[in-house]
């Protein structure tokens, strides 16, 4: 499953769902799996979900789903939404926030990251990651003194980002609020 992941994500992008795609040099999967055993991996009253690797008669041997263990959140139900989540907020928006770290924490340092965080989900959405007709459906950038900080905050040297960003649907925000330790002032 690595690899295909890892095929998704070098030839179409992160966001992509890693199902009903073919296992071109699988011959046959183990264990034969029917729509009435897969109805069963899927079960809806606890909400986990066995991606099963299935043989279809004309197609071959597919990856059938795409669902995480936590099937009742609306959230993160779905492979995708969890992989995409992780390389916006974890390798890409919190990486380049480490690199204002010893700026001050003022509205000059809190402008430039929300201009860079800003550009950055423009560009996602752009290439068809963050769902939505316009920017403003599919993401949001706050930071800033009354925003996302107290006065004790900046006091206290803590930079406080906030970012919502819509995966599966326009406006249907999942929100971060990221948190880093900036010099004191």
């Amino acid at each position: 499953m690595a690899g295909i992941y890892a095929m998704v994500d070098s030839s179409i992008n992160i966001a992509k769902a890693p199902a009903n795609l073919s296992l071109g040099s699988v011959i046959s999967p183990s264990v034969q799996i029917t729509n009435k055993t897969q109805e069963e991996l899927n079960l809806p009253l606890n909400g986990k979900a066995i991606n099963a690797i299935r043989s279809f008669q004309g197609k071959g041997v597919l990856v059938w789903g795409a669902r995480t263990l936590d099937g009742n959140s609306q959230d993160w139900r779905y492979i995708s939404v969890r992989r995409t989540m992780t390389f916006l907020s974890r390798q890409s928006i919190k990486a380049a926030a480490e690199g204002y770290v010893f700026e001050p924490n003022n509205s000059t340092t809190w402008s430039t990251l929300k201009a860079m965080v800003t550009n950055f989900l423009l560009n996602q959405w752009q290439s068809g990651i963050l769902a939505g007709q316009s920017p403003d459906d599919a993401f949001s950038v706050s930071v800033g003194l009354g925003t996302t900080m107290t006065p004790n905050d900046i006091l206290d040297g803590i930079l406080k980002l906030t970012v919502k960003v819509a995966i599966v649907r326009p406006a249907e925000f999942i929100v971060i609020t990221f948190e880093q330790q900036q010099q004191k002032s």
